[in-house]
């Protein structure tokens, strides 16, 4: 594969809506001819990732991946269908398309291995500082919800807006790395699906279903309730956090590796708030033991940051919730992360996207880049959703000022 410029710091192309429509196959292979330049970019720095981190060669990443194939495959085949059409929209391997979906379990895997091998790599084989801050608030009269994506700067430069009119189930829009099923997403039943990655002494990249196609399926449900339902069925193969929200009501499900025994499940209704970063806020140490705050030094400074915030904006709203994400107490490792140049170019962190869902309206205002300086987009979905027509486009609201995105540093 070809490598990746290691420069990431100049401003990436704006990055492309890709709408699919069809069966499984039929919409993968449309998103892979759509957006080839960029899932094979994505395959290129995953590449590096699994080398540096995991200390995989990429055909040994991929031989991994296949041993997940019997556990999806009884879970749901469609996603392997999914895969296929995107290897063979963009001209690539089964096996490269499905190494790039289970990058968690990858990384997971490698750590394991260099645990058993020398005992060393109990923070080692986790890239990036930082990964997700999600919130769910139901104090005001619309419900509102959202979360800063965290990860590597190349990133930047490989993101797509997916748009999906499945043949059967909800349609779908979701905001993903090129190549991946999917990431935080809305779908037409209003079901809002947010995410954090959580880190355990239990993780160990052991075939079950993988973090990011449990992020696509959940995408199919028709209810908060049938998204639990779905994550409790589940045989998980990582540690997660699964924020489901819809109009008046969110649920914040922490999982580990393992079945129904494993998950935790807080509930929110009117008048709740939900905030979640990359720790658990209840975990049994006699269940597992949680790495989120060793790996992920900033997660709880991140959480008590919005909580915070969230607290001194008693009527919440977009702007004050687009306030709360553009944050940069703690900078750089901050809401609004930024890549600290003093740390090695794939330990580097950065919000690569935001988004505020108002799920009653199925409208998404979203920043492709960091909060505090990228206009966000208002994207209307009721058109597309009910089938009717396309989304409305709706012209960009003014990102933070600098000095708006700085109120908080001094704190």
């Amino acid at each position: 594969m070809n490598t990746p410029p290691a420069d990431t710091s100049a401003a990436p192309p704006l990055p492309p809506t890709v709408r699919v429509h069809g069966g499984p196959a039929e919409r993968g292979r449309q998103y892979g001819r759509a957006a080839a330049g960029r899932v094979q970019l994505s395959l290129a720095h995953y590449e590096r990732v699994y080398a540096t981190f995991a200390g995989f060669t990429w055909r040994e990443a991929a031989d991994l991946a296949e041993r997940f194939v019997p556990v999806i495959d009884a879970f749901d085949p469609r996603l392997l269908e999914e895969i296929q059409g995107v290897a063979d929209g963009a001209g690539a391997r089964f096996a490269d398309i499905l190494a790039l979906n289970l990058r968690t379990e990858i990384l997971f895997s490698g750590k394991a291995r260099k645990l058993a091998a020398d005992g060393t790599g109990s923070d080692s084989g986790l890239p990036g500082r930082g990964e997700c801050t999600s919130f769910c608030d139901l104090r005001g009269p619309r419900t509102l919800a959202g979360q800063n994506w965290d990860w590597i700067p190349f990133a930047h430069g490989t993101i797509v807006v997916l748009e999906a009119a499945p043949s059967t189930g909800p349609r779908w829009v979701s905001v993903v790395e090129a190549g991946l099923l999917a990431k935080f997403g809305v779908n037409a039943a209003g079901l809002t699906v947010l995410t954090n990655a959580l880190v355990t002494s239990i993780d160990r990249g052991e075939p079950g279903m993988p973090y990011h196609l449990l992020l696509r399926a959940l995408l199919d449900a028709g209810s908060v309730r049938e998204g639990e339902e779905l994550l409790r069925a589940a045989p998980r193969a990582s540690s997660a956090n699964y924020l489901l929200v819809q109009a008046g009501r969110g649920i914040d499900v922490e999982a580990r590796p393992g079945g129904p025994e494993a998950i935790g499940v807080r509930r929110a209704g009117p008048g709740g708030l939900l905030v979640h970063a990359n720790h658990f806020d209840a975990l049994d140490p006699a269940d597992a033991l949680d790495h989120g705050p060793r790996v992920m030094q900033d997660t709880v400074f991140r959480r008590e940051r919005a909580l915070e915030l969230a607290a001194s904006t008693p009527e919440p709203s977009v702007a004050g919730w687009h306030r709360i994400l553009a944050d940069h107490a703690g900078h750089p490792d901050s809401l609004c992360c930024h890549p600290n140049p003093r740390d090695a170019e794939l330990d580097r962190g950065s919000t690569v996207a935001s988004v505020i869902v108002e799920p009653e309206d199925a409208v998404l205002h979203l920043a492709l880049g960091h909060p505090c300086s990228t206009p966000r987009r208002v994207l209307d979905c009721r058109g597309f959703f009910a089938g009717t027509g396309d989304r409305v486009p709706v012209p960009a609201e003014t990102a933070a000022t600098p000095a708006q995105a700085d109120s908080g540093t001094d704190s």
